[in-house]
């Protein structure tokens, strides 16, 4: 399997961090920027009030500070207004390749599921042809039974038992039962290995079962 690089995905992510620090840089740079142009506003209404009241002129200065700032302002509001159109342009650009990658990524990935779906289709086919011989052994000692015990038993006056209960694989269990454990998978224990990445309780309480 590949080592995967993902130097598209790098790329992408970069061009966002950098995006995100310009954002917020200028973003910062806006809001003094607001508080300046305020502060000049209101220095300059002062001024020219005072310059009412006092017979004399507005300063030139405020108001050369006061264009100044706002120009600043707006230029900065500009390039803030234009990143999110900037960084959509080479999103679109690299839209592709990113597609590429991920496919080479899951292709790639494949080889690892591959080798496990073939050990599962394994055990399941061993397991199935397990179920096979165990519904003939059984078939077969259901039938030697009742050649070797049926006229017996009703001879010495025992009660019939029924073969087919005997060495009984439940088959039908939704859930291992205490005192009735199967050797057969029921859906509980799919459950509990695919939901919660462990086997089921009582597969760990009866895994030596079989072989005493």
């Amino acid at each position: 399997m590949k080592l995967y690089k993902g130097d598209t995905i790098k790329k992408v992510n970069k061009l966002m961090d950098n995006a995100e620090k310009r954002k917020e840089k200028l973003q910062g740079r806006i809001e003094t920027l607001q508080e300046e142009v305020n502060h000049l506003y209101q220095a300059k209404q002062d001024d020219f009030n005072t310059a009412i009241l006092e017979g004399g002129e507005p300063s030139k200065k405020l108001a050369n500070d006061l264009v100044k700032a706002q120009e600043e302002l707006r230029e900065i509001q500009e390039q803030f207004s234009l990143i999110d159109g900037a960084v959509k342009h080479e999103l679109d650009k690299a839209s592709q390749d990113v597609d590429k990658e991920r496919k080479e990524f899951i292709a790639d990935k494949g080889e690892d599921f591959k080798e496990l779906f073939d050990r599962m289709n394994k055990a399941k086919i061993e397991y199935l042809e397990t179920v096979i011989e165990y519904k003939k052994k059984h078939a077969e000692f259901d039938r030697e039974y009742w050649r070797t015990f049926r006229d017996i038993e009703q001879r010495v006056g025992l009660r019939g038992i029924d073969p087919r209960e005997q060495h009984k694989v439940m088959f039908t269990q939704r859930h291992q039962i205490d005192g009735r454990y199967t050797p057969a998978i029921t859906p509980e224990e799919h459950r509990d290995a695919y939901l919660d990445g462990k086997l089921n309780f009582q597969i760990q309480k009866n895994q030596e079962t079989f072989r005493k």
